[in-house]
């Protein structure tokens, strides 16, 4: 076995393609060190955004009034979860295909707190609805909801209902 002394170098194709691969490598390190990075402060202060929380909250609710599967397809993150007041969380799609029958909805006013691209909503709804042939009651009912911005965009993650249906 011959023993390597000196400097190792390349030249012509080979060159190219080493440089090539050793930019990539090294922009690929450049990338993923920034991807655990972030500026989130344990002692950081939510600040209050009612208005966006309520205009997220009544596009939820319209979608399910009106049963539009395709905007709440768009509307409704990947990892969503409905809370079920049975205990049962749903998913997306399974929330999406059998949805509540929805008659009639108020909201009592609607507190959001914002922490950069997150929202958190607390407020009480009273509706005439049916789910699973179950009625639930019309007195108001609090609900939890919450919200991821991204590139823009407000997605819904989850959303609990504390009601409890009627016998």
């Amino acid at each position: 076995m011959k023993a390597h002394t000196g400097n190792l170098t390349a030249t012509g194709p080979s060159a190219a393609r080493l440089t090539t691969v050793g930019a990539l490598a090294l922009l690929l390190l450049v990338a993923l060190t920034g991807c655990g990075k972030t500026s989130y402060q344990a002692t950081s202060r939510p600040t209050r955004d009612d208005a966006e929380a309520t205009k997220q909250i009544t596009r939820f609710f319209e979608d399910v009034k009106t049963k539009d599967k395709l905007d709440l397809q768009e509307f409704l993150a990947p990892n969503f979860v409905q809370q079920r007041t049975t205990g049962d969380g749903i998913a997306k799609e399974q929330y999406i295909q059998t949805l509540p029958d929805l008659y009639s909805y108020s909201f009592t006013p609607i507190t959001g707190l914002r922490y950069d691209n997150t929202l958190t909503a607390t407020y009480q709804a009273k509706m005439t609805l049916l789910v699973n042939g179950k009625k639930y009651p019309k007195a108001p009912v609090p609900f939890l909801t919450t919200f991821v911005r991204i590139d823009g965009v407000w997605h819904e993650l989850s959303n609990g209902n504390f009601g409890v249906p009627t016998k």
